[in-house]
């Protein structure tokens, strides 16, 4: 008996043992990223039958647990995942902050106002030099300031795309982390039978990262593994094999996509959360809004400014024009989508006047001569032939298929264009280009404000009075005329401009307040899961205490058994 007493005490000290190992182990891990809290199970012993009796035989350690709630994990995942996607895409809207300004200072809406302004100086003034290169100079202010602002975003756009690149690189060392880890949990729990809490936690941290990175779902798989699946549904971990994310394909904004390594499908449903799925909005839905948003202002700006200035006429007349648009197929109609002429759908059936002046300036003919297109039909072939049967003038394409209409000693002027074919193909327009990026002053007005168009030809009479000014009035009234040339909703050049920083500004709102909203519930989950599955040191160090006393009681009963054994020795000798 006293031998089962000894047998007792050891299993006590044994299992006290390990218990305060468990403990020293919560200790040592207090400030371990990811580990949760482990308690150690005690159970008695399987007891034994003597007669009519079952004797205890002490202690064993039946388990050691791990304190994790599935819920609060999945939980945090998720907001692991949207608090990642609110910072990048937080973080990148302000980035740019600088292109966009402050609402107060002056910006893109200012730069139309001194442009229009200017204007109307000149519809004051209409023969004075320094109005007239004050339109230019503002004009170009725009044309520089739209380029300007438009290369910005698209390196802006480029930066977070070379971005996902980088997260890429981390998602699929998660993946790796998170199938090496399947592989050893089933390998030590298959062996021992009992949990391997470390390595479990281990993988939550993994998961964790991983939602960080792309928005991802977890299934439980057979026994110990799990699945990891993208929103779309793509298996990307199951059991030890992970599959690696690549870029391939095509996305927005004709940016290269995202997909599973060896397949040239998209990964759906990257873009609801992560990094990843941060910079994928920043770069298609945000600055790509903003860069087609500046193109829609920059084309409908040149062809509203240029359909007025094309009937105009300026100081003096030139001897040569150049359209500023070629044809690419010349003998198709003037309106065709193959002419690869930005505005071509904008032509329509009617027509303009060209008048034609000799070297002292007098009309030939006065009232000019009347070129008639017909949308659909007129071929470019067919313009510059009526054009070139125009006495006075010659027409020719030249090289790279640009009309050029040439008035040798004389010059020549152009009235009431109503087909629009002299704006689509930018003969006498005050712009060039169709979009942010390529928008400049014509060549005509850069090489002599005099070209500038403030009053117009008289259709009847052919004479051009250098005081008019009602093509810079027209000009003037078209900042608040409501205009769309690419199919996007009439709008003044003025709306487009603050719908543009309004859109911006309202963006970096939501994303401040989403990502406020995201932290605030990331530091919530985050107490509550430190409830849970932290380690609290005074707890940790209370248990201790208790379990060495129960190890300290446990070495008196072998030190009593040990004395009783003793006494019992000493009667036999």
């Amino acid at each position: 008996m006293i031998s089962a007493a000894l047998n007792v005490a050891a299993s006590s000290l044994k299992a006290q043992q390990q218990a305060i190992d468990v403990i020293s182990h919560n200790i040592a891990n207090v400030n371990t990223p990811g580990y949760s809290r482990q308690t150690a199970t005690l159970a008695s012993a399987l007891p034994e039958s003597q007669g009519a009796f079952h004797l205890g035989r002490g202690v064993q350690l039946a388990d050691i647990q791990r304190a994790v709630d599935p819920f609060l994990n999945q939980a945090l995942d998720t907001n692991s995942s949207y608090l990642s996607y609110s910072q990048t895409l937080e973080q990148g809207l302000v980035s740019v902050e600088n292109i966009f300004g402050s609402l107060d200072a002056p910006g893109l809406a200012s730069s139309l106002d001194d442009f229009f302004q200017a204007y109307q100086f000149l519809a004051n003034n209409p023969q004075d030099a320094a109005q007239r290169n004050n339109v230019r100079a503002f004009g170009t202010d725009i044309a520089n300031q739209l380029g300007s602002m438009r290369s910005q975003l698209v390196l802006a756009q480029t930066s977070a795309d070379e971005s996902i690149d980088n997260s890429i690189i981390k998602v699929n060392q998660a993946l790796d982390s998170i199938a090496s880890l399947n592989t050893q949990i089933a390998a030590r729990e298959n062996s021992t039978g009992n949990l391997a809490n470390d390595l479990r936690d281990q993988r939550d941290l993994a998961i964790r990262t991983l939602s960080g990175l792309i928005p991802v779902q977890i299934v439980n798989g057979s026994g110990d593994q799990i699945l990891v699946q993208s929103m779309g549904g793509d298996l990307l971990v199951q059991d030890s094999d992970a599959r690696h994310l690549a870029r391939g394909g095509t996305a927005g904004a004709g940016f290269t996509g995202v997909v599973i390594e060896g397949s040239t499908a998209q990964l759906s449903g990257l873009d609801t959360g992560g990094e990843i799925g941060g910079f994928i909005t920043l770069r298609d839905n945000r600055l790509g809004t903003y860069i087609t948003q500046l193109d829609s202002l920059a084309a409908n700006l040149s062809f509203g400014v240029n359909q007025l200035h094309a009937s105009g006429a300026g100081l003096t007349l030139p001897g040569i024009v150049t359209s500023e648009m070629a044809a690419s197929v010349p003998a198709s109609a003037v309106d065709a989508a193959g002419q690869n002429v930005p505005f071509a759908s904008q032509i329509v059936s009617g027509g303009f006047q060209v008048h034609v002046y000799d070297a002292a300036g007098t009309p030939q003919p006065a009232g000019g001569t009347t070129i008639s297109i017909t949308a659909g039909v007129t071929t470019v072939n067919q313009l510059v032939t009526d054009l070139n049967a125009v006495a006075g003038i010659t027409a020719t394409l030249d090289a790279t298929n640009h009309i050029v209409i040439d008035a040798g000693t004389g010059s020549v002027g152009f009235s009431n264009d109503t087909s629009n074919v002299l704006a689509a193909y930018e003969i006498g327009t005050f712009f060039h280009g169709d979009n942010a990026a390529n928008l400049d002053i014509s060549a005509s007005i850069k090489a002599d404000a005099n070209h500038i168009a403030a009053g117009a030809i008289d259709a009847t009479t052919s004479v051009n009075n250098p005081g008019g000014n009602s093509v810079a009035l027209q000009i003037i009234a078209f900042q608040n005329t409501s205009l769309s040339v690419d199919g996007t909703t009439a709008a003044t050049v003025q709306e487009r401009s603050t719908t543009v920083s309004m859109d911006y500004a309202g963006h970096v709102q939501a994303a401040t307040q989403q990502r406020i909203f995201r932290d605030a519930e990331s530091q919530s989950l985050g107490a509550q899961l430190m409830a849970f599955s932290g380690v609290n040191t005074d707890e940790e160090l209370v248990n201790m205490i208790k379990f060495q006393r129960a190890y300290e009681a446990a070495a008196k009963v072998i030190t009593t058994s040990n004395s009783m054994l003793d006494s019992l020795l000493s009667l036999v000798r």
